[in-house]
């Protein structure tokens, strides 16, 4: 089963990387939040909250590209994921080159959430602490 958690972590986040949400691997219950400092925090709920987080980031960043580095299972059906946001800022005009971590929870073969933290290693001890 973790295997297959796995690949379909990866398969959405490739669809996030050609600018797609892939909404069809989504759970209708999903739910993303990320860190408090997040130009945009969330949390989003269902897939009308998945479109209107993905606008949101849209909204913000201008030439987004995802770019998935490294998916680990955790088991329990839970995928820490590092990965980097590519664009920039609409405000601004600064460039983005930013990795960050989550942990993508997989429930009966959808994407039930995902929880965005600022650096993959925030990431990494927030999997260590709730599988403790």
């Amino acid at each position: 089963m973790s295997a297959k958690d796995v690949e379909l972590v990866t398969r959405w986040f490739k669809g996030l990387g050609q600018g797609g949400l892939t909404p069809e691997v989504c759970d209708p219950e999903i739910v993303i939040r990320n860190w408090d400092e997040s130009p945009v925090r969330g949390p989003y709920h269902g897939h009308e909250g998945l479109g209107q987080w993905w606008a949101d980031i849209a909204d913000a960043i201008e030439e987004l590209h995802f770019e998935l580095v490294e998916a680990t299972d955790l088991g329990d059906g839970r995928v820490l994921t590092t990965q980097k946001i590519v664009g920039r800022f609409r405000l601004t005009g600064i460039e983005l080159d930013f990795p960050w971590g989550s942990i993508v929870t997989v429930r009966d073969g959808k994407i039930l959430s995902a929880t965005g933290y600022a650096t993959p290693g925030q990431a990494k001890k927030a999997a260590a602490f709730t599988s403790s």
